[in-house]
């Protein structure tokens, strides 16, 4: 309450992630439950989710930092198959690094060989 998250409209979900969409949504809808069953706002809050990474969904051994074989994800929509869930959208930059992990560049840069990998293994 501090942070005044009760006058906020909604939330977003998998910005640092690689979580699939379907994972997000119903993670999106616990926490929106979570929040109103804490006196959080008078209804449920709305979300967005972040697919900008999530094209192959999470690494198999649980890495976060730049791993491997990632691809882009659906691109920005208001189709997201969940009425809490307003949108879709490439919220993270895709191409940034998330560290000097693999080779990357420090976290937050512009990571060409990244991105291009991503477009490579993009949903399709």
């Amino acid at each position: 309450m501090k942070a005044g998250f009760g006058r906020a409209r909604g939330f977003s979900t998998n910005v640092s992630n690689f979580n699939r969409t379907r994972a997000e949504r119903k993670h999106g809808k616990r926490l929106s439950a979570e929040l109103k069953a804490r006196g959080i706002g008078r209804s449920h809050r709305h979300f967005v989710i972040d697919t900008s990474r999530n094209g192959r969904g999470p690494a198999a051994d649980g890495a976060w930092c730049n791993p491997p074989g990632r691809g882009l994800g659906a691109p920005a929509s208001t189709a997201t198959g969940c009425g809490l869930a307003d949108a879709l959208l490439w919220i993270r930059r895709p191409g940034e690094s998330d560290g000097t992990c693999r080779g990357g560049p420090g976290a937050g840069q512009w990571w060409q060989g990244y991105a291009l990998e991503l477009v490579k293994n993009r949903k399709r």
